[in-house]
């Protein structure tokens, strides 16, 4: 029989040896977990079956999942901010510069990006001023430089411009559609950019009804309302059934009548708001002749849900990774069936464009509605209709006389 080779303990030494980067694996990993499923859904052993590691091993780099969650978020925020701080400030070119850093990062952290922008609400206030730091410099810097650009810009149309000139460049963290990372950020950074160009209507504020209207009466209707809104407020997983009874008039018992969990509240609500998209969307096309006509029409109902669900629309960003994953997979499912309709007509109007060109525009121009709907004071919809619109189509050129 041949003798076994020795294995000297150097040799077992190397074998075993941990990488090196092993907490820049956890780092990244978390990223993408609270990012696609939420804080309180990712647990810890996720993460470290997702490295490779045990448990105890995490532990030993981070004390628990909020340490963890904390250092990713202030990673992803301080890496933009390092993006954004190799712009010279000052120059004709400090704009595109801008948007094209922040294109960037975006574009590199689209598997990590729901984690910046929807899940520091659950950041302790001294971690959360790290991150409210970098979102300040970011809008300061684009508000300065597109000023420089169209300096009778005032301050609400600079502050406006340049909100939606970040959500249109920050856009690829919202969505997996597929195009090269290079093409995709020329067309990102060229879409934030044109909207210096465009003329704002006056500010009227939302379109607030003159008076309130009747709330539904059916006790269904009631539940999703109030948890919604609940949901909004205090989160999905700081809310019981308990809590939602109470909101909708009704003993726990008559909530459970309609819905088996809190989480079927929630799908039911997200669904809700899914068939509205769709309903307005074949009213929008029905009611239009030409490509043009359809695209405007669609962003003119979309924007009236979006203003009007703010709530519902928070929730949904901020929540999902609660729901069933079948439920998941469909909504988002829907959401892409949304975005290809609005794709499919884009390409319809400019010739310019792919199928695939045209889905990053309109993730874009959703993104800005979303964003811009969620400021405090709302845009008027005419506002952000004339700033979307510009996002998906090109302006009209006075014809020749």
């Amino acid at each position: 029989m041949a003798a076994r080779p020795q294995t000297s303990r150097s040799d077992t030494g190397a074998r075993r040896r941990r990488p090196a980067d092993r907490r820049r694996l956890i780092v990244d990993a978390a990223a993408k977990a609270f990012s696609d499923g939420g804080y309180h859904a990712v647990r810890l052993d996720d993460i470290a079956d997702a490295v490779g590691i045990s448990a105890p091993a995490l532990y030993r780099h981070f004390p628990n999942k909020y340490a963890l969650f904390a250092e990713t978020t202030a990673e992803l925020a301080t890496g933009l901010r390092s993006a954004l701080d190799t712009v010279p400030e000052g120059g004709q070119d400090e704009l595109r510069a801008l948007l094209e850093a922040i294109t960037a990062t975006s574009f590199d952290n689209r598997r990590r990006g729901g984690l910046y922008r929807w899940e520091s609400r659950y950041l302790e206030p001294d971690d959360a001023a790290i991150v409210r730091d970098v979102v300040v410099h970011q809008h300061r810097r684009v508000r300065a430089a597109a000023r420089r650009l169209r300096p009778s810009l005032d301050d609400p149309d600079a502050n406006l411009v340049a909100a939606a000139m970040i959500s249109v460049a920050a856009s690829p963290t919202t969505h997996r559609a597929s195009l090269p990372a290079r093409d995709a950020a020329v067309l990102m950074s060229d879409a934030a950019a044109g909207l210096l160009d465009v003329e704002l209507p006056a500010d009227t504020g939302p379109d607030v009804p003159t008076a309130p209207g009747l709330a539904p009466a059916a006790k269904r209707e009631v539940i999703l309302t109030e948890a919604i809104d609940l949901f909004a407020a205090r989160g999905f997983r700081d809310v019981t059934i308990e809590d939602i009874a109470q909101a909708a008039d009704l003993p726990a018992s008559g909530v459970y009548r309609h819905f088996p969990s809190k989480v079927a509240i929630l799908e039911a609500s997200f669904w809700r708001a899914t068939d509205r998209v769709t309903s307005g969307i074949s009213d929008a096309l029905a009611a239009s002749t030409t490509p043009r006509e359809g695209i405007v029409a669609m962003l003119a109902h979309y924007i009236r849900l979006s203003s009007s669900t703010t709530e519902l629309i928070t929730t949904y960003e901020t929540e999902i990774g609660h729901t069933t994953p079948q439920a998941r997979e469909a909504l988002r499912n829907q959401q892409r069936i949304t975005v290809d309709e609005f794709a499919t007509w884009v390409t319809r109007d400019r010739d310019d464009l792919s199928l695939a060109q045209a889905r990053f525009l309109v993730h874009a121009a959703l993104n800005v509605v979303t964003d811009l709907s969620r400021q405090s004071p709302q845009p008027s919809p005419e506002r952000i209709k004339a700033l979307t619109t510009r996002i998906l189509l090109r302006p009209h050129r006075p014809s020749a006389e």
